[in-house]
């Protein structure tokens, strides 16, 4: 039946079947004429050898059949199965480089809905980042242009003001810089750093030591120093980000746990707690600019802090997740 799918293949293989093995019992006939023998013993050899041969090549036909069935509907924009594979004959071969192609494309297509979601998020995201302050600015700004408001709302105004700016121009900082690390177009000014000394002093400047937002912290790291040819600064830039996620989004009342580990000529650093929202199944999606656990979005975040950590892991060579 898979033979003739296409029946051009089929009616081919017929045809070639057909011409050879008419040319086999031609031949039985011509040798059974000079040998004044009977044919018979001939016959039996060659029909078996035929059965063997038709089986072989209508079995072929079929897989070329359902290859080209395939290519039509993945050419039409249908969604295509992989072809089976069976044997290690060149078409059985060229189904199997048949499925890596159909399940490549497959992936990259994926990917490319996947990006380009992403990138819609990515717009509107930090369009109501930015938006959010700059619209309280403006707001305050009409406020004080009142000539009879009173010298207390006024400085209270201009506080807010102060503080909304400052959230502006962090923000846009942050995009900067992310947008720069992606970009692979930073230099890093690398030095001999003792990773546990800068652990450590990212937690003392956070306040994570001191129960910060009721979160108990409980390090491991190693006694005696650990050190690594980085850039001292970035990668602190690393800690403290990851240290302020876990201050901000960690549910109150639990644990966080970070530990170090050195393991051959490489060093594993684990940053661990307790969500106070709900990830969801897209968890690798939390390390895209401008993506937070806070879909709401109510938090002091820029939605950049492990975008930004994770470029300047991967400058470094070393891997992130």
């Amino acid at each position: 039946r898979d033979a003739f799918l296409s029946l051009r293949v089929g009616v081919q293989a017929a045809l070639l079947f057909i011409v050879v093995f008419v040319l086999g019992f031609a031949m039985c006939a011509v040798l059974a004429t000079i040998t004044h023998e009977s044919p018979l013993p001939w016959l039996l050899p060659v029909v078996a050898v035929a059965a063997a041969v038709l089986f072989y090549v209508l079995r072929q036909a079929g897989f070329l059949n359902r290859l080209l069935a395939a290519a039509r509907d993945h050419a039409a924009g249908r969604a295509v199965g992989d072809v089976p594979v069976k044997g290690r004959s060149v078409v059985a071969e060229l189904a199997g480089h048949w499925n890596r192609m159909r399940q490549s494309a497959e992936a990259s297509r994926a990917n490319e809905a996947k990006s380009e979601r992403l990138k819609t998020e990515l717009i509107t995201n930090v369009s109501h980042d930015l938006r959010t302050p700059l619209t309280s600015v403006i707001s305050y700004v009409e406020l004080l242009k009142n000539p009879d408001l009173p010298e207390e709302e006024r400085a209270s105004y201009i506080s807010i003001i102060d503080q909304k700016s400052k959230r502006l121009k962090a923000l846009i900082d942050d995009l900067f810089e992310a947008t720069k690390m992606a970009s692979g177009s930073v230099e890093l000014n690398r030095e001999r750093v003792d990773l546990v000394q800068l652990i450590e002093q990212a937690l003392a400047e956070s306040g994570a030591k001191d129960g910060a937002a009721g979160i108990e912290f409980r390090v491991k790291l190693s006694e005696h120093p650990v050190f690594a040819i980085v850039d001292g600064q970035k990668m602190w830039r690393v800690f403290d980000n990851l240290i302020s996620n876990i201050i901000r989004y960690s549910l109150e009342g639990t644990r966080a746990y970070i530990s170090l580990e050195r393991t051959g000529g490489r060093v594993e650093i684990a940053f661990k707690n307790v969500a106070k929202y709900e990830l969801g199944d897209n968890v690798d999606e939390l390390l895209e600019r401008f993506k937070r656990g806070d879909a709401s979005r109510h938090t002091e975040g820029s939605g950049l802090g492990l975008a930004i950590a994770k470029s300047i892991v991967d400058l470094h060579g070393g891997s992130f997740g």
